[in-house]
């Protein structure tokens, strides 16, 4: 008898311990304009960033408007790499479609900069290129430790 309450008891546990491994964990939500603000003020960046439309951002990570229903973009003045681009898209489906798009866009300012400003080259090595369910974000940035601290802290 007491074999079989420990063996049912030993069941209960497993079965428990795999029951909450499951659990869905509800996605972060974030506030795009609030984050590029902190990000903004975190000492990270080095240059003078401003903002550009959704078209333009568009045109940058070759997304469709109805894919991204919420963005803000802050590009440098062009002397060098850095740059926050913050998305919310409308499906999973299509946020893992544009963190590839931003993906491809380090590889293309790599190209673009490798012989025009070659000292850029490492902040898109640390760029930060990430997807968290809705969510993308590309940051490239001086310090991308500061950046990344920023993005750790609206994880909590």
């Amino acid at each position: 008898m007491k074999k079989l309450f420990f063996g049912l008891m030993a069941f209960c546990m497993i079965f428990g311990m795999f029951t909450g491994c499951t659990q869905k964990v509800k996605p972060s939500e974030y506030d795009l304009d609030a984050l590029s603000q902190q990000l903004q003020e975190s000492a990270a960046f080095s240059d003078i960033l401003s903002p550009v439309t959704k078209e333009i951002a568009a045109s940058f990570y070759g997304f469709a408007d109805a894919d991204v229903t919420d963005c803000v973009v802050l590009c440098s003045t062009g002397a060098t790499t850095e740059e926050i681009a913050l998305f919310k898209c409308a499906s999973e489906e299509a946020a893992a479609k544009l963190k590839a798009n931003a993906d491809t866009r380090v590889e293309t300012q790599r190209t673009v900069y490798e012989s025009y400003a070659p000292g850029e080259m490492p902040k898109l090595d640390d760029a930060i290129v990430t997807q968290n369910g809705l969510y993308v974000f590309y940051i490239v940035s001086a310090d991308a430790s500061k950046a990344q601290a920023v993005l750790d802290s609206q994880n909590k």
